[in-house]
């Protein structure tokens, strides 16, 4: 459980900070400006999403265990749990390097601003691997 959000962490900050390169490297602010304006109604909208993603996973959960009697899906509630608490995360870290990037400490020192735009997006690459791990969860479900 921890190692992966640790595998998350630096696979989402390491792509968000080589995208961060290659749009200096093209010379354009296209990813940034999109992020700017849209990435906390992009994080509110995945958390929608992955909520009723995760509602019906519980239900076909909840059809399994009428249907065989047992099953314990503890472990599977606790990493449903998770992942709203980590997209709640994202939201709140999202915000305060919004703030941080339009501060007079990173207007004055040009050289972190790089760093704070990777990490936004970073932001987002992790919020749309938390989608994606929850997408794969109803495969599994219809496996069933």
């Amino acid at each position: 459980m921890k190692n992966n959000i640790f595998v998350n962490t630096f696979f989402s900050i390491g792509l968000g900070f080589f995208l961060a390169q290659l749009q200096l490297l093209c010379d354009t602010k296209f990813l940034f400006e999109f992020l700017k304006s849209n990435l906390i109604t992009l994080l509110v909208a995945l958390i929608a999403i992955n909520s009723a993603t995760l509602s019906i996973v519980l239900t076909k959960i909840r059809e399994l265990i009428d249907k065989k009697g047992t099953g314990n899906f503890s472990a599977t509630k606790d990493q449903m749990i998770l992942s709203i608490q980590e997209q709640i995360i994202l939201i709140l870290l999202a915000i305060v390097l919004f703030m941080i990037i339009d501060s007079t400490f990173i207007k004055n020192h040009q050289e972190y601003k790089i760093l704070v735009e990777a990490l936004l997006i970073g932001t987002f690459i992790y919020a749309l691997r938390i989608l994606y791990d929850t997408a794969k969860s109803v495969f599994v479900i219809l496996d069933y």
